[in-house]
């Protein structure tokens, strides 16, 4: 099986058929499924992977990621296929491996096949200017990792992170590797390289960015978090979380962008993660990794949205798109469902996130709840705001585009809609059998 694996790899690689990715995909999850069901005979795999809950949920999600933004892919090439193929790759190792140096190698690499994404086929001039703010935001923090990386191992002689139980850093060391981290989630301070790289991104690029990329810190983040210093994170950087989970919120609302909304939208909502590593508690872990599983559903389906609602109306500012209810029935009750699925409404699978969330963080003051109902409020603010202006609004210029007329343009968001809702179900059922 694995060198039938292999040889999938080479031929998806060097072949142009538009099949080879979707066969390459499939070959693995047939792999995975065998691998982490059944013990193999191979020593050297098993002491750099490891194929756990976290693995196991973060995988599929890849896969599913990346095969939705195949299937908005303009133009398919040999370029391309091994683009796909090195992010899946590099993310594959940050989601399954053991050892921190290949963690940290694999994490920094995933970094370069999106930006060649961006400036390869993006498709505004300033591009380059965004590839380069994000290269230069994650080398500034991700750098002085090195050095916290190799005195982890002077002092514990493995790279091993199951072996690091019980090992306690100082704050500087602590404040490194969770910026490491907070980079790519990202947290708002952090976070400025990212609307910039969301607007520059193909829609297609938006997808594999916001599903998966963003969350390699989540994941570095629960790794690491037996080494962290808990306790003086949290009484250095609680108060700010709790202050910009509000405003980063407050910021959607003001946004006339609705790419740049999508992506400050992603910025407010992840900014819970740590808030939910503080709470430190049973919950927790299973509240984070729950709460990045469905963002990495969502968040894809409105940026297919924008690349759909920009293909009809040419402009992606929302006083521009208006008065699709009249223009498309159809498409106007995929986006209410899509809707209520990012809102986390019940009786949406996604629902179960926010409840980890509130269980997770009660315990850390009472007085969060009160922060907790004000980002609930905004958040329903903002989302209205675009959903009123999208579909009933009224639009003096009632010109439609010829891409429009043709319903294949939408129906990959129709699938997407559909097999991220049964995932979902599916997925919060296995989880209950781990």
């Amino acid at each position: 099986m694995l060198v039938l694996t292999v040889l999938t790899i080479i031929f998806s690689i060097f072949h142009t058929s538009i099949f080879t990715f979707p066969l390459f995909l499939s070959f693995f999850i047939f792999y995975y499924l065998l691998r982490s069901n059944f013990r193999l005979n191979l020593p050297y795999l098993d002491s750099l992977f490891v194929f756990d809950e976290l693995s196991f949920f973060m995988t599929y999600i890849t896969l599913f990621v990346m095969f939705i933004s195949f299937l908005f892919i303009p133009t398919f090439s040999r370029l391309m296929n091994i683009t796909l193929f090195f992010i899946f790759l590099f993310c594959f190792i940050v989601f399954c491996t053991n050892n921190l140096f290949v963690l940290y190698f694999s994490y920094e690499s995933s970094l370069l096949p999106i930006l060649f994404i961006i400036i390869k086929w993006g498709s505004y001039p300033e591009r380059s200017l965004s590839a380069l703010i994000l290269l230069i935001y994650t080398s500034i923090f991700t750098f002085p990792f090195i050095y916290v990386m190799f005195y982890i191992y002077s002092n514990s002689n493995t790279f091993n992170i199951f072996y690091l139980d019980g090992f306690n850093l100082r704050l500087l060391s602590t404040l490194i590797i969770f910026f490491t981290f907070a980079v790519k989630l990202p947290i708002y301070g952090l976070h400025f390289w990212l609307p910039m790289a969301h607007v520059e991104a193909p829609t297609f690029g938006s997808i594999i960015l916001a599903g998966v990329l963003l969350k390699l810190g989540g994941l570095g983040l629960i790794r690491l978090s037996s080494v962290l210093n808990l306790e003086i994170l949290k009484s250095t950087t609680m108060s700010y979380f709790i202050v910009f989970l509000i405003i980063s919120t407050l910021i959607c609302c003001f946004q006339s962008d609705f790419k740049r909304l999508v992506a400050y939208s992603s910025v407010s909502h992840i900014i819970t993660i740590p808030l939910i590593l503080f709470a430190n508690n049973v919950c927790s872990i299973k509240a984070i990794l729950i709460l990045i599983f469905f963002h990495g559903l969502r968040s894809p389906i409105l940026f297919i949205l924008v690349g759909l609602l920009y293909s009809i109306f040419g402009t992606r500012q929302l006083v521009a798109m208006r008065g699709l209810v009249l223009l498309s029935p159809i498409l106007t009750f995929i986006i209410i469902l899509a809707f209520f699925f990012t809102l986390s409404a019940p009786p949406f699978p996604s629902f179960i996130s926010e409840v980890f969330f509130m269980l997770s963080t009660i315990n850390i003051t009472y007085y969060l709840i009160y922060c907790f109902l004000i980002f609930a409020f905004l958040s329903l603010v903002y989302n209205l705001n675009w959903l009123s202006s999208i579909l009933f609004s009224y639009r003096s210029n009632t010109i439609i585009t010829a891409s429009f007329l043709y319903y294949k343009h939408f129906l990959p968001l129709i699938a997407r809609f559909i097999l991220a809702f049964n995932f979902s179900l599916l997925t919060l059922f296995l989880y209950q059998h781990f």
